[in-house]
């Protein structure tokens, strides 16, 4: 928390983030409207420039006069539309503010020329600046130490115009004050638009981060509930279904089966010798045969049937919408690609095979004990006729 509350420190003079990295990320956040703003007040800023020089002419006719501060207007005017061109390619020119800053500063030049040119508008002049200097900080997005930068310019620079005039000290430092009202109400107001942007910046920006964590929450709760869902229906050594969830979709898939007239059966499978497995190579041969065999009638079967761990070496193997015949020629199958598929164990190839007992499904059998019962039958037949096949009952 405390982190968060320094990243989004403000400056109280410079009215942006203390922090370099969050003020970058609030530039880009409003990199698109600002550079809008700034081409709508650049196209204003021009038209307003070549305007009033049409009210040069009358007062200073053809000569040199009108030809320099018309030819400063044009250029003003080009500079502004040259800028305003360039932040339609490239909207982040407005992000550090110093080519916003430029034109301000080349456009302030303006106002030194019509001093000395226009001597029949002279108090006009400094009243216009009254009002450019609220406009540099109200009307023109920028950066507010920037801004007023140029405001110190354009000050600065009347002022030097009217001692250069002659004017004794008294009317300069009563031009440093009447400037200075609008630049001090422009600055701080300036500032506050600006503190009050970069904290609703902020509070979006904690509010994106608490719905980000939210959902990481939310995902990391999902990914808990699916892990322990796989480990309430699952065998943890083999992956297959346990008694508890193959007993739940025996129960569906029967009656499933009943309600639409199809047939159903259900084999007990057994690997054959598995305890000589574990006693002569050890459990962890035994853990490998019984991943490889899972994974074998996994692959093997369909995504409909339904395999499961009955215990120890033996298999749960409930196939929907199959009639006995069917099953004996896919269990059949399935005990010969066993067999032709070794184990792997610290280098040597363990042969595998396995015994099936496959019953018929009945309508009366609502119990799954009844059906296994019946399937161990056929099973213990097939381990006795010598193992490796698939016997019926």
């Amino acid at each position: 928390m405390q982190t968060v509350t320094t990243n989004y420190a403000l400056s109280g003079w410079r009215g942006e983030f203390a922090n370099a990295a969050t003020e970058q990320a609030y530039r880009k956040h409003s990199e698109v409207d600002s550079a809008r703003s700034l081409r709508r007040a650049l196209l204003i800023w021009a038209s307003l420039v070549v305007l009033f020089g049409l009210l040069d002419y009358p007062v200073l006719g053809h000569g040199y006069d009108f030809q320099l501060l018309f030819g400063w207007r044009l250029a003003t005017a080009s500079l502004l539309l040259l800028l305003y061109w360039q932040l339609r390619r490239n909207p982040s020119l407005v992000s550090d503010g110093y080519a916003a800053t430029a034109a301000e500063v080349f456009g302030s030049v303006l106002f030194f020329l019509l001093y000395f040119l226009r001597h029949d508008m002279v108090s006009w002049v400094i009243g216009v600046v009254a009002i450019a200097l609220l406009a540099l900080f109200m009307f023109i997005p920028n950066r507010v130490y920037l801004s007023l930068l140029a405001a110190a310019f354009l000050s600065g620079g009347m002022m030097v115009c009217v001692a250069a005039r002659g004017h004794g000290a008294d009317k300069v430092l009563g031009l440093a004050f009447i400037l200075a009202l609008p630049t001090a109400v422009g600055f701080f107001t300036a500032l506050r638009w600006q503190l009050s942007q970069r904290r609703q910046y902020a509070l979006l920006m904690q509010v994106v981060s608490s719905n980000r964590e939210l959902q990481d929450e939310i995902k990391r709760r999902e990914a808990l509930e699916s892990e322990l869902k796989r480990q309430a229906t699952t065998d943890p050594l083999t992956g297959l279904f346990n008694r508890r969830q193959y007993e739940m979709l025996f129960q569906r898939e029967r009656e499933r089966c009943a309600r639409l007239g199809q047939e159903m059966t259900l084999c007990v499978m057994d690997l054959d010798h598995f305890k000589r497995v574990n006693d002569q190579y050890g459990h962890d041969a035994g853990d490998a045969v019984l991943k490889h065999v899972a994974q074998h009638l996994s692959c093997a079967l369909r995504h409909s049937d339904i395999v499961g761990r009955f215990g120890g070496e033996e298999f749960i193997l409930i196939l929907p919408d199959t009639g006995l015949e069917q099953a004996v020629a896919v269990l059949n199958r399935l005990r010969e690609e066993l067999a032709q598929t070794p184990v792997p164990v610290r280098g040597q190839l363990l042969p595998v095979s396995a015994t099936f007992g496959v019953t018929m499904v009945q309508p009366d059998d609502t119990d799954l004990e009844v059906t296994i019962r019946r399937a161990d039958v056929a099973l213990y037949e097939g381990k006795g006729a010598g193992r490796n096949r698939v016997m019926t009952a």
